[in-house]
């Protein structure tokens, strides 16, 4: 279960630029005469965009909307969606907090499944709770999620039956109410952070008339959900769990036509009550009360501008000249994004980055937005970028070398989209395919999408973005909010004066660069293969190049169109000296930015746009890394780019001042939460303050230098080992011509690697007595850690093992910690067993709670531990914890990604290969005997460290 869906919420809300082309507004009137030509099975009207003719919409006698997609990816599985138009904003006064308790409650008893087994029986079926069984709440729906490991009729029949029994059949009964209120508390709880609170400062600034703002963290909630009878959620249900209310949607390697009879024999009998759906006013914004400000405050927020203009709302009709218009605005949003971008990365900027957005606000606005971080200390300068920069693009409008660059990037992103269209999968599909039930948007394909921009691309010129841009962003006054560390004295009056001011200076029209061509084509003679092999059983060709380099590729039909690669170089941070770590923090964060050196980052962007590439590396623990995908198409030229990364890093003055202007907010966050406090102070403590592990020192983090940083990787970027994997559709030979020509061309490589045996050494903390951290969050948070020292992986059972014994504790964490004692939302455990450091692992637990229940917590885990040493664990919680597990190394097995990590090191490390083959095995092989075994050998209380993270005092309040 989602945490009131706040993932979903933020992808509403209008802080970031949007992925997809939104309507611009004040568009052109729509030509007459384009009438309704259709409708979907879902009533929705089609104009001149055809909807993706594979989706077989329907509606049920009693009004419920389903949708059925056949879909082969990943094979053999599908995923249920089942959503209800029903959130935060339908609830009534005494109802604050009960649409997120309902959809807890639809886990906790129906008339056909009692409290209890639902997830069990999910569980035993190879879904794990979580992963594969969830569900969110958000402003205007819940939604059901069942991700299905298989499609055999049986496991169909039972996930549809579990969601007809959602749909009518909950019991809710008083006692299971009583039961859930400390885990809605708790998970409320855990989210509680100042990016949280921010929002909420957000939405009463610029939408105080609005359930958006009233309902969301509305004062009141928490003693509703700690109060409410199980009547009031009863009769909540009643009103909007309705089949009117509600549409299901399928997609699967499935056949359509037996899943719809399936549905409408399953869903037929649910009746819709005589009462209409409640319909509420969800209010508008004032239009006229700008221009005004307002500024949050609090010690960790980072220091942020955002600008938004709003105008009266458009409804948007699916046609061709709406789709046109929107993608005129979005191609000038993008414009103006990369122009604050260009500005981020400038020697001395005031701003650590920026971004536009041309959205709606839900549907009762229309929304431009302009956000920037800024420099600690600097929203002033920050609001003169973000200001004039908006001016500047409306009264100026773009380039043509501009709009080129993001034509470009846009026929990249269609293209790519609509020849790999054929293998998306299944949970992007259902959510697409839900996103429409409410609005009547079209679902179309992605072919169409790029169809449709083909045909407009001729009649794009900068002028028509320009004006586009404009009638979309030259809405009313603005609305600025301001968050800083500090309050800004008398903030809305020096916050409008600061605007006012930067308003009164003119503003130039941009530059217009020309283009140049990429600085790295010739890496001189083509290496040869030296050596080529195959590796029969995992279907992997290794090869090994004349200087070394080793290429290890493997075929698959998973993702139509797509190659994900792997670049391992060196050893990573194992090559640096032990007081040197926060160079491998600075290199990881920002070597992108750092450039080549003949070309810096931001003219890399210009003259690759339109490519599909992944710029910079990063220092991982043992090795320097370039992960990602692309096509094979633009593979070659990643090769050339990664190459000339690793061969002629620019490491520029740019990419030491964005770091410097990044470290004090980034430092100021380390305390914000519990959750980050262990993050950056618990893994040094683990290994008894070994300096390899957990975070650098603000001290080390500042004192990093361009210099350095050459020094460090000089020798391991010349000679150390190289290994490239490729994953995907591809043609080998392009891909081994592609890697010849650029690391193929390279100097001669070291063949092995080097041991660093005195770099491995790790301990376990050597003094076990319980530490107390502080956080300076908010003050009902705490962290109850247990940590028991293990072994390395070098035992290949023994970690299959150990793996099994934590998903086991997971499920009795969730059982006594969560349903029982109602103490956590989310309990977790897991075993950390190093390949890396020898003889080095832990075994953990997590559990956030309230500071004053953190040693019932700790009581609860050690009564697990006891229980787990003293006898063996219970077959059905075994299996509960295995079977989910089996289902997900299949599902592996049919992904890209999985195979990417196991092929990555398939030379320089080759006897892991074998832990590919004997995965399956190891876990079936696991007994409760062998769990009982492990418990005792490891999870000794001698050996017991325990860490709260704790409050500090005073503490910042939600």
């Amino acid at each position: 279960m989602s945490v009131f869906s706040t993932g979903r919420m933020l992808a509403a809300l209008p802080l970031l630029a949007l992925a997809h082309p939104l309507i611009a507004g004040e568009a052109p009137v729509v030509p007459p005469g384009q009438t309704v030509e259709a409708k979907t099975g879902w009533g929705h009207p089609v104009y001149d965009i055809a909807p993706d003719p594979a989706v077989r919409f329907g509606v049920l006698a009693n009004g419920m909307r389903y949708a059925i997609l056949k879909n082969g990816t990943p094979e053999d599985t599908a995923v249920i969606r089942f959503g209800f138009d029903i959130g935060y904003i339908d609830e009534g006064d005494d109802e604050l907090g009960l649409a997120h308790m309902l959809e807890h409650m639809a886990f906790n008893g129906s008339k056909q499944m009692p409290e209890g087994e639902m997830i069990k029986l999910l569980e035993r079926l190879g879904l794990a709770f979580g992963a594969d069984t969830n569900a969110s709440t958000g402003f205007e729906d819940t939604i059901y999620k069942l991700d299905l490991p298989r499609t055999d009729e049986a496991l169909l029949d039972t996930a549809l039956m579990l969601m007809r029994q959602t749909a009518s059949e909950l019991t809710i009964a008083d006692d299971a109410v009583d039961r859930e209120r400390g885990v809605i508390q708790s998970e409320t709880r855990t989210r509680n952070s100042y990016s949280l609170r921010r929002i909420k400062h957000w939405f009463d600034f610029v939408a105080p008339g609005t359930l958006y703002s009233q309902r969301f963290r509305a004062d009141g909630t928490e003693e509703i959900v700690d109060t409410a009878p199980g009547a009031v959620l009863r009769d909540l249900y009643r009103r909007y769990y309705r089949p009117d209310n509600a549409a299901l949607v399928v997609v699967g390697d499935v056949d359509p036509d037996t899943v719809e009879a399936k549905i409408r024999a399953t869903f037929g009998d649910w009746t819709a009550p005589a009462t209409a759906r409640v319909e509420v006013d969800k209010g508008a914004l004032d239009l006229e009360r700008g221009p005004a400000a307002a500024n949050f405050v609090d010690p960790d927020v980072q220091t942020l501008v955002t600008i938004d203009r709003f105008a009266p709302y458009v409804e948007r009709r699916p046609t061709v000249a709406e789709r046109d218009e929107s993608r005129l605005v979005a191609l000038g949003t993008a414009i103006l994004d990369r122009r604050l971008q260009k500005i981020a990365n400038g020697a001395e900027s005031p701003i650590i980055s920026g971004n536009a957005s041309a959205s709606d606000f839900f549907d009762i606005q229309r929304e431009a937005q302009v956000a920037i971080q800024a420099r600690e200390g600097e929203w002033q300068r920050a609001l003169e970028v973000g200001e004039q920069e908006w001016r500047r693009a409306v009264e100026h409008g773009f380039t043509e070398a501009e709009l080129a660059e993001q034509l470009a990037n846009f026929e990249q992103r269609y293209r790519d989209a609509a020849r790999q269209q054929d293998t998306r999968r299944n949970t992007q599909l259902a959510d697409g395919i839900l996103s429409t039930a409410r609005h009547e948007r079209l679902f179309v394909t992605p072919q169409t999408t790029y169809e449709l921009f083909l045909a407009q691309k001729p009649g794009i010129t900068a002028e028509g973005v320009s004006q586009a841009f404009a009638r979309h962003f030259a809405l009313s006054d603005p609305l600025i909010h301001v968050s800083t560390k500090q309050p800004i004295a008398d903030a809305q009056a020096t916050i409008l004066d600061a605007w006012r001011t930067s308003a009164a200076e003119p503003v130039d029209p941009p530059t217009d660069m020309g283009q140049q061509a990429f600085a790295y084509d010739d890496f001189g003679v083509p290496g040869t293969v030296a050596e080529d092999g195959m590796v029969e059983d995992l279907g992997l060709r290794i090869i090994r190049f004349a200087n070394n380099v080793r290429l290890n590729l493997k075929p698959t039909p998973f993702e139509k169109d797509r190659v994900r690669f792997a670049i391992r170089v060196g050893s990573g941070q194992l090559a640096l000296p032990h007081d040197q770590m926060a160079q491998a923090v600075f290199l990881s964060s920002v070597s992108a930015l750092g450039g080549l050196g003949k070309q810096g980052y931001d003219e890399l962007r210009e003259v690759l746009a339109g490519r599909r590439v992944t710029y910079g590396f990063d220092a991982g623990e043992d090795k320097f890394t370039v992960r990602g995908s692309t096509t094979m198409a633009d593979l070659p030229l990643q090769m050339r780019l990664s190459a000339a990364y690793f061969s002629d890093p620019g490491l520029r003055p740019e990419m030491l001042t964005r770091w410097q202007a990044v470290i004090p907010p980034y430092v100021a966050q380390l305390d914000a939460t519990p959750q980050a406090v262990a993050r950056a102070q618990v893994p040094r403590i683990l290994a008894d303050g070994n300096p390899r592990f957990g975070l650098p020192s603000e001290e080390e983090l500042t004192s990093v230098t361009l210099e350095q940083a050459r020094a460090l990787v000089a020798e391991q970027f010349a000679r150390a080992p190289i290994e490239i994997s490729v994953v995907g559709d591809f043609d080998s030979d392009a891909v081994i011509a592609a890697v010849a020509a650029s690391f193929g061309a390279l100097p001669q490589r070291a063949a092995t690697l080097e041991g660093w045996d005195s770099e491995r050494e790790a301990q376990f903390a050597s003094d076990r007595s319980e530490r107390v951290l502080t956080h300076a969050g908010a003050s009902d948070q705490a962290l109850a850690l247990t940590y028991w020292p293990t072994t390395d992986d070098a035992d290949a059972q023994e970690e299959a093992t150990m793996q099994m014994l934590a998903l086991a504790m997971r499920l009795e964490l969730l059982d006594r910690i969560r349903e029982q004692l109602g103490a956590s939302y989310s309990p977790g455990a897991g075993s950390s067993m190093s390949s890396i450091y020898r003889g080095y692992g832990t075994f953990s637990t997590s559990v956030v709670v309230k500071p004053e229940q953190a040693d019932e917590v700790f009581a609860a885990v050690d009564a697990i531990v006891g229980d787990f040493r003293k006898a063996p664990i219970d077959a059905d919680l075994l299996e509960r914890a295995r079977t989910p597990l089996l289902e997900q190394i299949a599902l592996s097995r049919r992904e890209n990604g999985w195979w990417l990590a196991v092929i990555d090191e398939a030379q320089l490390h080759s006897e892991r290969l074998d832990r590919v083959r004997s995965y399956e095995d190891r876990i079936r092989a696991v007994t409760p005997e062998m769990l009982q075994a492990a418990a005792q050998r490891y999870l000794d209380p001698a050996q017991e460290l325990r860490i709260r993270v704790v409050p500090a005092e005073p503490a910042a309040q939600p």
